[in-house]
């Protein structure tokens, strides 16, 4: 919240025009970000539902005239009634403000209105604050893959929730 000014959050579907800066929340987030031309792919993919959180702060905010920018998105991938959460990243400086929180609560409603039994995961063992946000919506870890991420090398922690 910016003294003296308010902060409007909105969520909705990702479209081209928000590329260029979700493929810098990448770089950003992940140490082997995707491109905004697989950004583009997902966007244009069948299965895939691509969410932007837009933040739009300022004492103008009342005029539309607030500076808007994406605080984060999040990918979700449904095939044969089954979910996978691709991606979800929020901005480094907007980081413990629930708005990972608010992306959360979009795919999981999504994936239950799609039809899916099951949401699965993968997240780096050392990303203990992603982990702990899934096992609040009731994620449990279901396996291990070892060396799965790359720069740096380590183990991928498998995680679901059922649905149904």
């Amino acid at each position: 919240m910016e003294a003296g000014g308010q902060t409007k959050l909105l969520v909705r579907p990702m479209t081209e025009r928000d590329l260029p800066e979700t493929a810098s929340l990448e770089r950003l987030s992940f140490s082997v970000p995707w491109s905004e031309t697989l950004l583009s792919e997902c966007l244009d993919s069948r299965l895939d539902l691509v969410w932007v959180l837009e933040e739009e702060r300022g004492s103008e905010l009342q005029k539309g005239e607030g500076r808007k920018k994406i605080a984060g998105y999040c990918n979700l991938r449904i095939i044969a009634g089954e979910a996978e959460l691709m991606r979800i990243a929020v901005h480094p400086d907007l980081r413990g403000r629930g708005y990972a929180r608010i992306l959360m609560d979009t795919l999981v409603r999504s994936a239950r209105k799609q039809g899916a039994s099951v949401i699965t995961l993968e997240v780096r063992n050392s990303n203990q604050a992603a982990r702990n946000l899934y096992k609040s919506y009731g994620f449990v870890e279901e396996a291990v893959r070892k060396s799965y991420y790359t720069e740096p090398v380590e183990d991928a922690v498998i995680m679901g929730l059922r649905l149904s």
